[in-house]
C-alpha cells in the first residue's frame, strides 16, 4: 500500500480534475474576480477551494491502494457519500443552484465511525495477503512478516484516509453554505481552540473587516507595506508639487497613485507605456485646443463620448491607451471651466512624468521586491508555525499539556501567507530553476491547520494516554515530522543561493508513521487504536505535502511568470510559457 498522492490520474490517463484544480490557482483567476476580500462569502470560497484540494488528495491516495488492503465496504460507502457531497457542493456554488445540506455526509461519517472496528478482524473469507519479500522483513511498506497483520494495517489506513476525505467533503459543504449565506450549525470546535475554522460565518461584515485590519497591522503584511508605500509616495509627490509650484498639481498625485506598482520593476515597466500614451494624448490635446479654440459647447457635447471611450478602451488595450485617452478627457473638462491653450497639454505631460518619477523612487526605497521576498519569509514562518501546531496537536491527544495557541498562530500565518501569495502572483517575477512550489507550501500549512482542527474536534484530549507505547511512538514521529517542517522552513528563509542537502527526515518520518499502523493493528479493537491511525495518516499526508515544496519545475532561465489575465482577456497565458503544472 502506497500513500503518496500522484500528481495526476492514478492510471496515467489524462485527469480532467487535475486541470480543473489547476484553474483554482490564484494565478489563473482574474485579479478582480479573486475571492480575496474580508467578506464571509469570499473567505468561504477560498476555504472551499482548499477543502476541495484536500479532498481530492485523499481520494487519490485511496486510488493508489493495491490489493494489500482488500475490500472494505464501509469505506467504499463513505467515499461514495463524500463524492455525492462534493457534487452537491459544486451545484451549490453555481448561481441559482440548490444549497447543499450537511446531514447526508454527517450521517455517513457517523455510520462509518460506528462500524470502524471491522478492519481489525477481516472475515474468514478474506483472501490471503502477499508474502514478505525475501530478506526484507516487510510486506509492502509495512515492517512485518505477517500477511494478516499487514492487511489489517492497510485496512486501518484505508479507513482513516476515507474518513479524512469525507471530513474534507463536509468542510467543503459548510464553506459553500456560508458562501450562499445559509444557516450554519453550532461551532463544534472545543472552547480552548476557538475561534474555529468557520468563525466568520457567525460574524457581521463590520467585524470581519476589523479582524482583517488587525490581522494585517504588522510590518510583515503586504497590505501594510502597500499602504505605507502609497502614503509615502503621495506625501513626497505633494512636497514636489509645492516645491516646484506645478500647475494642476493634483495630476502629479494622480499619476503617482495610478502608475506605482507593488514592485519597483513593475513600476518601471509601466513607465514607458504611460509616458508614451500621455505624450500622444498631449499631442492630440494640443491640436484639439488650437483647432477648436474657446468653444465650451463643443467640449460639453464631445466629453461624454470621449469619456466612455477612454474608460472602455483603456482597460482593454493597455496602459498607453488609458493614459492617452484620459489626457484628452481632462483637457475637455478644463476647457469648459476656463479658456485653455496648448500649454495645458504641456502641463499634463510634465505632471505625469513628475508623478511617475516620484513613484519609481518611492518603489526603490520601500520594499522594492514587493511580495517576492516577503513570500519567502511568510512561507518559512508558516512551516515553522505548522510544525508547532502538529507537535501540539499530537501532544494533546497523547496525554501532553492542554492545547495552547499553536494552531491559532498557524491559522493566522496561513492567512498572511495567502495574502502575500495573492500579491506575488499579481506581479512579474523571474522563476529560476529550483524555485519552490509556493502553493504547495501554502497547502501544507492549510492542511496542517485543517487536520489539527478536525482531530481536536473529533478526538477527546488524552485519548491515547492509555496506550503508552503507541502514544510515545506518535510523539517521536511527530517530533521528526516537525523537525522536517522547520528544516524546510529554514531552507526557504535562507534563499535560493544557499545549497540545501536532501532532507532525510521526510523519509524517516514517513517510514516510522507507516509502522505505527502495524502497531495499532496489534491493539484490541478500541477507539484509541483508530485514533492513533487517524493521527498517523494525517501526519503521513503532511509529510507528503511537505515533500512537494522544494520540487517545483520552474520555467527556463530568463522567462518571466506574468500576473493573471485581466478581465475579458482569457487568451493570455496566466502562468507563463509551457503547459500548466499539476496541482500539489
Amino acid at each position: 500500500m502506497e500513500d503518496r498522492a500522484p500528481p495526476g490520474a492514478a492510471d496515467g490517463r489524462p485527469d480532467p480534475a487535475a486541470a480543473a484544480m489547476d484553474d483554482l490557482r490564484f494565478s489563473r483567476i482574474p485579479l478582480m474576480e479573486r475571492p480575496a476580500s474580508a467578506s464571509a462569502a469570499d473567505r468561504a470560497l477560498s476555504h472551499a477551494a482548499t477543502a476541495l484540494r484536500h479532498t481530492r488528495a485523499q481520494l487519490l491516495r485511496i486510488g493508489r491502494i493495491n490489493d494489500l488492503a482488500g475490500p472494505l465496504p464501509q469505506a467504499a460507502a463513505l467515499v461514495r457519500a463524500a463524492a455525492r457531497a462534493v457534487r452537491a457542493a459544486g451545484e451549490g456554488v453555481r448561481d441559482g443552484g440548490p444549497v447543499p445540506g450537511t446531514d447526508p455526509i454527517e450521517t455517513a461519517i457517523a455510520d462509518f465511525e460506528t462500524v470502524r472496528t471491522t478492519p481489525f478482524h477481516p472475515d474468514g473469507g478474506h483472501r490471503p495477503g502477499p508474502a514478505p519479500a525475501a530478506g526484507s522483513g516487510r510486506i509492502g511498506p509495512y515492517r512485518t512478516t505477517d500477511p494478516a497483520e499487514a492487511a489489517a494495517a492497510a485496512r486501518l489506513g484505508l479507513g482513516s484516509i476515507a474518513l479524512e476525505a469525507a471530513e474534507g467533503a463536509r468542510f467543503l459543504t459548510l464553506a459553500v453554505r456560508i458562501s450562499r449565506r445559509a444557516p450554519l450549525p453550532p461551532d463544534p470546535t472545543p472552547p480552548a481552540e476557538r475561534p474555529g475554522p468557520f468563525w466568520y460565518g457567525h460574524e457581521p461584515a463590520l467585524r470581519l473587516w476589523w479582524a482583517r485590519f488587525l490581522a494585517n497591522l504588522t510590518p510583515r503584511s503586504v497590505y501594510f507595506q502597500n499602504a505605507v508605500r502609497t502614503a509615502v509616495a503621495l506625501a513626497a509627490a505633494r512636497l514636489v508639487v509645492g516645491g516646484l509650484d506645478l500647475t494642476h498639481g493634483f495630476w502629479v498625485l494622480l499619476a503617482t497613485l495610478t502608475l506605482m506598482r507593488t514592485t519597483a520593476a513593475d513600476t518601471g515597466m509601466a513607465l514607458r507605456p504611460a509616458l508614451t500614451g500621455t505624450l500622444c494624448g498631449a499631442a492630440a490635446t494640443a491640436a484639439m485646443l488650437m483647432l477648436v479654440g474657446d468653444r465650451p459647447l463643443f467640449y460639453a457635447v464631445a466629453l461624454p463620448v470621449t469619456m466612455l471611450t477612454a474608460f472602455t478602451v483603456g482597460p482593454v488595450l493597455g496602459l498607453a491607451w488609458a493614459q492617452g485617452t484620459f489626457t484628452v478627457v481632462v483637457a475637455m473638462v478644463f476647457a469648459q471651466l476656463a479658456p485653455a491653450s496648448w500649454k495645458l497639454a504641456e502641463a499634463r505631460l510634465l505632471d505625469v512624468a513628475t508623478g511617475a518619477a516620484v513613484g519609481i523612487l518611492t518603489g526603490l526605497c520601500a520594499w522594492p521586491l514587493g511580495g517576492g521576498r516577503e513570500l519567502r519569509r511568510r512561507a518559512a514562518e508558516l512551516l515553522a508555525d505548522s510544525a508547532a501546531a502538529l507537535h501540539e496537536t499530537v501532544a494533546v491527544l497523547t496525554g501532553g499539556p492542554a492545547a495552547g495557541r499553536a494552531v491559532r498562530r498557524a491559522r493566522r500565518s496561513a492567512v498572511l501567507a495567502e495574502a502575500t501569495y495573492a500579491q506575488f502572483r499579481s506581479e512579474h517575477h523571474t522563476a529560476p530553476p529550483g524555485t519552490p512550489d509556493w502553493q504547495a507550501a501554502l497547502l501544507t500549512g492549510q492542511h496542517t491547520v485543517r487536520g489539527a482542527e478536525q482531530l481536536l474536534a473529533r478526538i477527546a484530549p488524552h485519548s491515547l494516554a492509555g496506550w503508552p507505547d503507541t502514544a510515545g511512538a506518535l510523539v517521536r514521529d511527530a517530533d521528526t515530522a516537525a523537525a522536517a517542517f522547520r528544516q524546510e522552513g529554514a531552507a526557504l528563509r535562507a534563499g535560493p543561493d544557499t545549497p540545501v542537502p536532501p532532507d532525510p527526515l521526510l523519509t524517516e518520518a514517513r517510514a516510522a508513521l507507516l509502522d505505527e499502523r502495524v502497531m495499532a493493528a496489534r491493539l484490541p479493537p478500541a477507539p484509541a487504536a483508530l485514533h492513533a491511525v487517524d493521527t498517523a495518516v494525517w501526519l503521513v499526508g503532511l509529510v507528503d505535502d511537505l515533500a512537494a515544496v522544494p520540487a517545483a519545475k520552474a520555467p527556463a532561465d530568463g522567462t518571466v511568470s506574468p500576473p493573471a489575465p485581466a478581465p475579458g482577456r482569457p487568451d493570455v497565458p496566466p502562468d507563463g510559457t509551457g503547459p500548466p503544472r499539476p496541482p500539489r
